[in-house]
């Protein structure tokens, strides 16, 4: 089977799913950077982004690499400006970085700006990849290529300490970085303060059921824990331990076993127990919790983004692990209503006033998959409609004003030019844009009571935040609150009052600034973090997170002063890792030359190589990708058990224009068959083969949704051995395929999407005198259960093909399930398929299988196929059932199995079988039964 090259490509999901081939219109020219240390490639028009990366990581590689190990590889960085996602990754495979340029609309990452911190973060991984290349990882480098070498070190070292470790510097080599933010730790808060001890394995491996912290926050801890207890170099020694492979298995929890007498689930509670009371005797001394406002339910659940409707009702973004997100009108019985969903977004913030929504959406450009959106979308509760007023815009936090006719929306560019606009409520257009002179990045922008005026939280080039008035007549600025390392977020204006959140303690709560004489007050005081808050005259109603999600509370007002120029922050806020301290206000500014970046650079660029075994086929394929990921190759040799045939081939996909143009040929020596009266023949064949694909993204609204259509060239020639000839030696052919997707979106504990649909047209013809033909079709409808996690998915299949045997095309047909393939020139398949889940164990053992779910499929198929040797029409019938079960293997790999029992109503031909018990491993499970 296939698994051993899945097992080693679902190690490093980074490179699997981050990358997006060919996504860049060819329009986009490309400028670089290329010291000894890095190569940063950034489009025309980002010299100073570009520059300012180059110096960053040529500083931290110069300065930082004690605590991690001194080998250095030289790295390219791909600055990526055409997303609105916020994100980097390093990958191997090939060794190579990327920046998505755009900054988070929410400052739950911090407000450094953007570039900086994505430079101290993912250089820290591109130090971690450099120094694990050593001892076992090596060898497997030597064997496998970069991807071994990301197999290797990913088994053993763990992603919590990969994201852990790049958490510390961004915290230890700036100003702030997550480990200074409150709202950082609010899921272990919650947990402790909640009393919820989970094990390790289910901390590490997370739940379909339970909330769970994921492993930034959980490498962090562990890191400073680490540091703090053992010193700055502790990490070093056991992570080179671990890529050594200084005990076979589990060499990282072997390791810290030797340098601290406890493996890694002691350590992991040690670490606890130690932070856990800071968290409880803060809450317990500073913070008196709000009554909750409704009732916490049973499924993790957020409600976000509270705004008041009228006493006693408002209306908040809503999801949950069953349902997907939606805007509800809730009151104080309890009672929840459905006003309307949200599409796909990058940020799920929501303006609310008097009756009218709006909130942004996501776009993307059909065929570049790095170019998107963000539109902003209208409800109005009173005619129950929603409407979408811009198109090709990069919008974010919209906010509405009280009669409904203006919107203010934040605005990031690609050319990384931020600002505010003001729009049409009633089209769009743009009515004017405020001035910046100072290039803030604007969060959350709200109207003034008088709506004159803009009140906005904003990020400067340092990274600090401040509340600042921003007349819309003049575009005159006025700051309302001092800059500073502390998170703020969404405002609301209250008369001459703003209620905002604010990171100034060690919980994010809401904070009340007072216009008039531009006094802070803390007015909620929370025992865990507080995300929005709406102000009624009765008191304070507010969105909290808890170990259920983000529930809400009420609670009166108190007015408490605080001085904003003072840090309140305990001293487990204010790490001080001895790492050199803030470096971003040191780093020199050298004028690197600057030089075209030519697109064909290295497009064969071979990095691994990997074995595949699928009996009979065993082979090994070495892979190449260019830095720009434009263009793919595979070189490969393939040897087939049941024919004794050897096969070399070589494929390249280049993806940098509309089409993606692909070519190849495969040589395969002794191929074989048995030929009546003529015992077996052999011969050689090649096969050389070019043709197009067209990718299309068509996603909006709720529906992700992509059409492919594929076209492929073929020339066959084979070279008969020995005294036979073959009476037509030679073989064209076309192969054209047509591929539609469309799902709904689901949510975390739905098995598949509510509402989709996967249609695979295939047909292919030979263009020469010998005569070869087939056709397949294929229809998956998804639709909703009994229950919200239960899914109902028909099936309809039919494949015909030529009768004269000349050639055998690829057969994808998924046959009756039981059955052995049946002879045929045409089959057709009907199945029907209810799937639902058992159980969620969140149980494993000694750190090797962790059962997250498992489910069922009961089935029915029912399939016809026309015999045309002997003139009949054969039914295969049969039903049956599916359990699956879905784990992760050592705390890393997710990986599902099942067992099927299927009964044959009709006995099967080949065997006449009439059950059947078959082990599954669904690699494709979306789609394959």
């Amino acid at each position: 089977m296939r698994l051993f090259a899945y097992l080693l490509l679902l190690l490093f999901p980074a490179s699997l799913f981050a990358q997006v081939f060919g996504g860049n219109p060819p329009s986009l020219k490309w400028h670089q950077i290329n010291t000894d240390t890095v190569r940063v490639i950034f489009p025309a028009g980002l010299e100073k982004e570009g520059r300012r990366v180059a110096n960053i990581v040529n500083y931290l590689d110069a300065n930082t690499r004690g605590s991690i190990g001194n080998k250095k590889m030289k790295v390219n960085i791909v600055l990526q400006n055409q997303t609105l996602e916020s994100n980097g990754y390093v990958a191997l495979g090939p060794f190579r970085s990327e920046f998505y340029l755009t900054p988070p609309p929410n400052p739950d990452l911090g407000s450094l700006k953007w570039e900086e911190q994505l430079s101290i973060h993912e250089y820290r991984h591109v130090l971690q990849n450099s120094n694990f290349d050593q001892g076992a990882s090596k060898v497997v480098s030597y064997i496998f290529g970069q991807m071994g070498l990301a197999a290797a070190t990913s088994i053993a070292v763990p992603n919590w300490f990969w994201e852990g470790d790049a958490v510390t510097m961004e915290t230890a080599l700036s100003k702030q970085g997550r480990g200074r933010l409150p709202s950082f730790f609010d899921g272990f808060r919650a947990l402790s303060l909640e009393k919820r001890n989970y094990s390790f394995m289910k901390m590490r491996n997370g739940s379909y059921v339970d909330y769970t912290p994921n492993h930034y926050p959980l490498g962090y801890l562990m890191s400073m824990y680490g540091r703090e207890h053992y010193g700055r170099m502790f990490w070093k020694d056991i992570t080179t331990d671990a890529v050594r492979y200084r005990g076979l298995f589990y060499p990282m929890s072997r390791s810290m076993k030797k340098h601290t007498g406890q493996n890694v689930v002691g350590f992991y509670h040690r670490m606890l127990d130690e932070y856990q009371a800071e968290w409880n005797n803060y809450a317990k001394d500073s913070a008196v919790p709000g009554a909750t406002l409704i009732k916490a339910p049973r499924t993790v659940t957020n409600y976000k983004y509270i705004y008041t409707i009228r006493p006693g009702q408002w209306i908040v973004y809503k999801d949950s692990y069953k349902t997907v997100p939606g805007f509800y009108v809730i009151d104080s019985t309890g009672s929840q209503t459905l006003l309307t969903r949200p599409g796909i977004q990058f940020d799920d913030y929501f303006g609310y006033k008097n009756g009218r929504l709006v909130w942004t959406e996501a776009r993307y450009d059909p065929r570049w998959g790095w170019k998107d959106y963000s539109v902003i979308k209208l409800y109005d509760r009173e005619t129950g409609k929603k409407k979408t007023l811009t198109k090709g815009t990069r919008y974010f936090s919209p906010d509405i004003n009280a009669d409904g006719t203006k919107i203010i929306a934040a605005y990031t560019l690609s050319s990384q030019v931020f600002g505010l606009q003001l729009l049409d409520a009633a089209d769009g257009k743009v009515i004017a844009t405020l001035p910046n002179p100072q290039n803030w990045y604007y969060t959350y922008p709200k109207f003034s009571a008088d709506e004159q005026s803009i009140i906005s939280a904003v990020r400067n080039a340092k990274g600090e935040m401040a509340l600042i008035r921003q007349s819309i007549g003049s575009g005159e600025t006025e700051l309302l609150t001092p800059f500073s390392f502390n998170m703020l977020s969404i405002p609301n204006v209250q008369h001459d009052t703003i209620y905002y959140t604010a990171s100034y303690k060690d919980v994010d709560n809401i904070y009340a600034l007072t216009l008039a004489d531009k006094q802070i007050h803390q007015v909620s005081n929370h025992d865990n973090g507080v995300l929005h808050g709406t102000v009624e005259d009765r008191g304070i109603v507010f969105s909290g997170f808890t170990s259920r999600g983000y529930q809400l509370y009420t609670d009166s007002i108190t007015w408490k002063p605080i001085d904003p120029n003072v840090n309140y922050h305990s001293k487990w806020l204010q790490p001080d890792f001895q790492e050199g301290g803030d470096i971003l206000s040191t780093v020199p500014d050298k004028d690197y030359r600057i030089t075209k970046y030519r697109k064909s650079t290295k497009l064969i660029n071979l990095h691994s190589w990997l074995p595949t075994f699928d009996d009979p086929d065993y082979s090994l394929t070495i892979y190449g990708d260019n830095i720009l990921n434009t263009a793919s190759t595979t070189l490969g040799y393939t040897y087939n058990r049941n024919e004794g045939s050897s096969a070399l081939s070589g494929n390249f996909i280049y993806g940098a224009l509309f089409p993606y143009l692909q070519g190849g040929a495969t040589y395969t020596f002794n191929r074989s068959d048995l030929y009546a009266n003529r015992g077996r023949l052999y011969w050689n064949e090649m096969d050389v083969h070019g043709g197009i694909t067209i990718p299309l993204t068509l996603s909006r609204g709720m529906y992700s949704r992509s059409i492919s259509f594929s076209s492929m060239y073929h020339y066959l020639e084979r070279y008969p051995q020995g005294n036979f000839k073959f009476l037509h030696p030679s073989l064209q052919y076309l192969g054209n395929s047509f591929v539609f997707y469309n799902a709904r979106k689901k949510a975390t504990q739905n098995l598949f999407t509510h509402f989709g649909q996967y249609l695979l047209l295939s047909y292919n013809h030979s263009l020469d005198n010998l005569f070869a033909e087939q056709f397949y079709g294929r229809f998956d409808l998804y639709l909703p259960g009994l229950s919200q996690n239960h899914n109902l998915v028909l099936q309809a299949a039919f494949q015909q093909r030529d009768t004269m045997r000349n050639y055998s095309f690829t057969d994808n047909f998924a046959y009756a399930r039981g059955y052995n393939t049946p002879y045929y020139k045409w089959v057709y398949k009907l199945g029907l398929n209810y799937h639902f889940p058992i159980a969620y164990p969140d149980w494993g053992f000694g750190q090797m299988l962790y059962f997250m779910r498992v489910r069922a499929n009961l089935f029915y198929d029912y399939s016809k196929a026309y015999n045309y040797l002997n003139n009949s029409h054969n039914k295969y019938t049969s039903a049956g059932t599916e359990v699956f079960f879905d784990t992760r293997i050592g705390n890393v790999l997710p990986f599902s199995f099942g067992f099927r029992y299927s009964h044959l109503f009709d006995k099967d031909p080949a065997d006449n079988a009439k059950d059947r018990f078959t082990f599954i491993i669904p690699i494709q499970q979306l789609f394959n039964y």
